[in-house]
């Protein structure tokens, strides 16, 4: 999997040109194909759509295109996920926010319960990021909890990512600084800044 910018038609150019990278090696991705078809849910629509494969030409292995606004194993939009963790940090109950989002409640739980798992991994995670990409940072000030500290990390890693790299949904980039694995039970690692 390889989380990609969401025009597709710049990463169907990009692939094309074999200018993207491939996760495994470095090697150059060439296209390979489509994914199976699968759903998106957006706050106000569903979508359904059919990412891109890939092929290295130097390791063979393949690879799905994921767009930025998605995330790995979820139907669910990554902004979707995030106004569920913002709602969480200003004190909303996972009922209210599944209220407000039309989402089952056991879904709502089920992110609000993987974030909380994984709030100090994420904080350093999103502090490497916010270093990397800004040198007038110093220290991340401390929050009132875990799940606070990441999502101010997460902020101050997205605002300097499109400071520095040009504008992107916050979403977006945070799709896109955890390989699209914000929520994964799985203990792959996430890109490091580089």
């Amino acid at each position: 999997m390889l989380i990609v910018e969401n025009d597709t038609a710049r990463v169907e150019a990009a692939l094309c040109a074999g200018l993207l990278a491939c996760p495994h090696c470095g090697g150059e991705l060439r296209p390979w194909g489509w994914a199976r078809t699968r759903t998106l849910r957006r706050a106000s629509d569903v979508e359904r759509h059919r990412p891109r494969r890939s092929r290295c030409s130097t390791c063979k292995k393949t690879s799905v295109l994921l767009r930025d606004v998605a995330l790995v194993r979820r139907l669910d939009e990554a902004a979707v996920i995030g106004t569920a963790l913002l709602e969480h940090a200003r004190g909303a109950g996972q009922r209210t926010i599944a209220s407000l989002l039309s989402r089952p409640r056991e879904t709502v739980r089920g992110w609000l319960r993987r974030f909380c798992a994984r709030a100090e991994l994420l904080v350093r995670h999103f502090s490497s990021w916010a270093f990397a990409l800004t040198a007038r940072l110093d220290e991340l000030s401390p929050q009132s909890s875990p799940v606070a500290s990441a999502l101010e990390a997460i902020g101050l890693a997205t605002r300097a990512a499109s400071t520095l790299l040009g504008p992107r949904p916050v979403w977006s980039w945070v799709s896109a600084m955890t390989g699209g694995a914000l929520l994964a039970n799985t203990s792959s690692p996430f890109p490091q800044p580089r």
